[in-house]
């Protein structure tokens, strides 16, 4: 079973997300938070193998703590980052943060599920310094 957790403050997309997902029989959404926070807090103890966090949590900065914090705490875990900005920006965004991969948040079901298999199949990147 493929666990995964949601960090974005976008109730929509959050919530389509998951939902798009859990239909999946071997993908379960183990949290889904809105605020840095939150996924600070609620991240660890879920154990995802993907975390799915959004680029501007609500600033980027955020979007990094967690980031690192996901890093540290659970080396297993991939990390998918997700934005509306174009597809050529938010990639190398996500390639200078260090997540392991991004999708856009414009992306369809298939798009999003096939994002989360592969950065799950790939695994984890380097802890950021």
């Amino acid at each position: 079973m493929l666990r995964v957790f949601i960090a974005d403050d976008s109730l929509g997309f959050g919530t389509l997300a998951a939902a798009w997902l859990e239909v999946h029989d071997d993908i379960e959404v183990v949290g889904a938070v809105r605020s840095a926070a939150e996924a600070l807090e609620a991240v660890v103890p879920a154990a995802p193998d993907v975390v799915i966090l959004d680029r501007l949590l609500p600033q980027p900065e955020h979007s990094l703590e967690v980031l690192a914090h996901v890093r540290r705490h659970l080396p297993g875990a991939a990390v998918l980052l997700v934005s509306g900005m174009p597809d050529d920006e938010l990639g190398q965004e996500a390639a200078r943060t260090g997540a392991d991969g991004h999708v856009s948040k414009a992306a369809n079901a298939e798009a999003l599920t096939q994002a989360v298999r592969r950065v799950a199949a790939r695994g984890p990147g380097p802890a950021p310094s």
